[in-house]
């Protein structure tokens, strides 16, 4: 009986085992792209996070599905959400709630946490023209 409970204690450890990852500013990304690098640094069925370094900047998309949260570790850029466009930098935090259309365009190389809601199981970010809407039709011409 004791080995069962002991079984079940170190079951329940290992299924809510936490992640700690020091220093975000100076964990290395593999740069794949000269300009947006991602990192998955954790996943669970409630969110994905990435680390993300952006050195140019991102094209206006939005996310069917995902709700992001980024937090700007280092840089800055000016960043556009829906409407409204406002300078990022590092301390920064932002709410993407999903469906609205954003960017970012970096003023100096900047890094990011992103944290999608819910799981990142499946690309649904769609780039959008920066004009129209995504529920807006291309006029047939």
């Amino acid at each position: 009986m004791r080995f069962f409970f002991c079984a079940l204690f170190f079951l329940v450890v290992l299924i809510s085992w936490g992640q700690h990852i020091p220093n975000l500013p100076s964990l290395p990304i593999e740069q794949k792209n000269n300009n947006v690098n991602v990192l998955m640094l954790a996943t669970d069925s409630l969110c994905t996070t990435f680390l993300i370094t952006i050195a140019e900047g991102v094209k206006h998309h939005f996310h069917y599905t995902h709700t992001e949260n980024i937090y700007v570790i280092e840089g800055e850029g000016m960043m556009t959400l829906g409407s409204k466009e406002f300078q990022v930098s590092a301390g920064s935090y932002v709410m993407i709630p999903k469906g609205t259309i954003h960017h970012v365009i970096a003023e100096k190389p900047m890094r990011v946490l992103s944290i999608q809601t819910p799981q990142w199981v499946t690309d649904d970010r769609k780039f959008v023209d920066p004009i129209r809407r995504p529920e807006e039709k291309p006029q047939q011409e």
